[in-house]
């Protein structure tokens, strides 16, 4: 009885972690507004992309290109907000990593991104820190630390 019992359990948990990971901000692709499914294909044409709707209201397309994982976010006009890249530690200009070499040297690289906006393009660096809080850092196109 016991074990039928936790059998039961672990199927209610399951399925219990399912309903949570399908979130009501995933969208069809026919649930994208036409402004945004436009720009969205004349900024990356021959891609397909899962699609959400955030808290805020934007719509974020996460795809990839090049083996790259890839994030854009829209209004629901149509217009282009931001994108986001995937990128490897090695491909940060020289000056951010002897920056982080200098004031952060044996702290593990977690995540690099590169983030285009109308306004500016930057790179975030993730470290991780154990037990610690993470520490986000930007940099410029050109590696200077930024905050």
């Amino acid at each position: 009885m016991k074990l039928k019992n936790f059998f039961l359990c672990l199927t209610m948990g399951a399925m219990a972690m399912l309903n949570t990971s399908c979130g009501d901000d995933d969208l069809k692709p026919s649930e994208v507004p036409a402004a945004v499914m436009a720009t969205f294909q004349e900024m990356f044409p021959s891609t397909t992309a899962k699609w959400e709707k955030e808290k805020n209201g934007q719509i974020k397309a996460e795809f990839r290109i090049d083996y790259r994982e890839m994030e854009a976010w829209f209004q629901k006009d149509g217009t282009w907000v931001m994108t986001k890249k995937d990128m490897l530690a090695s491909e940060l200009p020289q000056a951010a990593l002897d920056y982080l070499n200098s004031n952060y040297g044996g702290v593990e690289i977690d995540d690099v991104d590169w983030v285009e906006t109308p306004e500016s393009n930057y790179y975030i660096v993730e470290l991780d820190r154990n037990n610690k809080k993470d520490i986000y850092l930007k940099f410029t196109e050109t590696g200077e630390f930024v905050q």
